[in-house]
């Protein structure tokens, strides 16, 4: 099986890209909330969530077309402790925004 080059590396990057937001979440539910300027910016934040998901997902995903009589759909998992952790943190991280902003939304005043 053929891995991704960078792959390795991507437990480190999701970690890095997951501080802003997870400082966000901490805080704001600590009931401070936080003045981070520009890096409060909710694309800054949930992008951060989204490519640090993204980036391990593919990091422990290999899925390939394999050619024959009849095609294969092959989709290896790779059990990288650490991109699962970060994996998880940023669903966590996305749960708890999506549901603040539901209850936000949707409750009556």
């Amino acid at each position: 099986m053929t891995h991704h080059a960078s792959a390795s590396r991507w437990p480190l990057w999701g970690a890095l890209l997951l501080i802003i937001p997870t400082f966000f979440v901490v805080s704001s539910l600590a009931g401070h909330t936080p003045n981070l300027g520009v890096l409060q910016n909710p694309i800054v934040i949930l992008g951060s969530i989204a490519v640090a998901a993204l980036g391990n997902l593919w990091s422990l995903v290999h899925v390939e077309v394999v050619k024959g009589k009849p095609q294969v759909l092959r989709i290896d998992v790779v059990g990288n402790v650490r991109s699962i952790i970060v994996l998880a943190v940023a669903t966590l991280l996305a749960m708890i925004l999506v549901g603040y902003a539901f209850v936000e939304n949707f409750t009556r005043r």
